[in-house]
C-alpha cells in the first residue's frame, strides 16, 4: 500500500506544478481539463442511435514561456491530459474515432496566446 501512496503523492505534485505552468500569473490555476471536457461536448457528432464520436487529436498551444518549461515533459503531460479526456469520454459513453492524443505545442508565429488555446479533431484510426 506504501508504493501506492506513493505513486499518489508524486500525481499530485506534478498535476499541481503543471497547474501553476499553465496559470501564468493566474490567481487560480487554469483548468486545462475542463477545456479539454467542454472541447469534447461542443465538438461531439452523433453518428448513429447510441454512438456519439467526439475529436480524439488535441492541440494545446502553449505560451512560449509555458512550453519552454514544459517542452522535456510533453510526453508524460499529453499522455496525463489523454487519459483524463478518455475517462471523460467513458463517463458521458462517447467514443472516438481513433487514439487519443494531447500534444503540448509553441505558439504559432506571430499569436502568442494569453495562456494557453485549444485545437482539436475527429482524427480516424490509420
Amino acid at each position: 500500500m506504501t508504493f501506492f501512496r506513493e505513486v499518489e503523492s508524486r500525481m499530485e505534485r506534478f498535476s499541481d506544478s503543471l497547474w501553476r505552468l499553465f496559470a501564468r500569473g493566474a490567481e487560480e490555476p487554469v483548468e486545462v481539463l475542463e477545456v479539454l471536457r467542454r472541447e469534447c461536448e461542443a465538438k461531439a457528432v452523433i453518428v448513429a442511435r447510441g454512438r456519439t464520436v467526439v475529436p480524439n487529436a488535441f492541440e494545446l498551444e502553449l505560451p512560449s514561456e509555458s512550453y519552454a518549461r514544459l517542452a522535456g515533459q510533453a510526453g508524460p503531460v499529453g499522455e496525463r491530459l489523454a487519459s483524463e479526456v478518455r475517462r471523460h469520454a467513458a463517463e458521458r459513453r462517447f467514443s472516438f474515432a481513433g487514439p487519443v492524443a494531447v500534444r503540448l505545442c509553441p505558439p504559432r508565429a506571430g499569436q502568442e496566446p494569453p495562456r494557453y488555446r485549444v485545437h482539436s479533431s475527429i482524427t480516424p484510426r490509420p
